[in-house]
């Protein structure tokens, strides 16, 4: 689980009412778009075969062959012939999508949320993302 430190904007009894209507709606259109993202990313997987199941600590890194952009925070990656994993990142990685080969730092032998990955863009510019979340992918029970 990363950690993160929020910071709440503070109202004070001098603010005015026009900046706590700003700061209602930022907040208002933030969860919306993260929702629609949440729906995208469902949809672009179910499109896939794969649903979103249990949250995962490691991966065997020598275990990972093959990769799918789905989006500038998300890629599935492969580990052997029938796993697949959700790697979201912390940040957007807009190098994801035209990356034709990506890496990953590792200080053990395993993938992990501690890691980043370190993907080298058009301009062979190299970008590191570091890993906020890995989940299991699996198929959709039959129906």
């Amino acid at each position: 689980m990363s950690r993160r430190i929020l910071t709440q904007p503070r109202v004070t009894p001098s603010a005015t009412p026009a900046a706590l209507l700003f700061c209602c709606a930022s907040f208002i259109f933030s969860s919306i778009g993260r929702a629609e993202t949440e729906n995208d990313l469902a949809a672009r997987l179910s499109k896939l075969g794969y649903v979103q199941a249990e949250s995962v600590e490691r991966v065997p890194n020598y275990r990972v062959d093959g990769w799918n952009y789905l989006d500038d925070r998300h890629i599935m990656i492969y580990a052997g012939p029938s796993q697949r994993f959700l790697i979201t990142t912390l940040v957007n990685c807009p190098d994801l999508s035209s990356a034709e080969h990506i890496g990953f730092t590792s200080t053990t032998r395993n993938l992990t949320k501690f890691d980043k990955l370190v993907v080298r863009g058009a301009g062979g510019i190299v970008q590191n993302c570091p890993i906020d979340e890995i989940r299991t992918l699996s198929k959709p029970p039959s129906k």
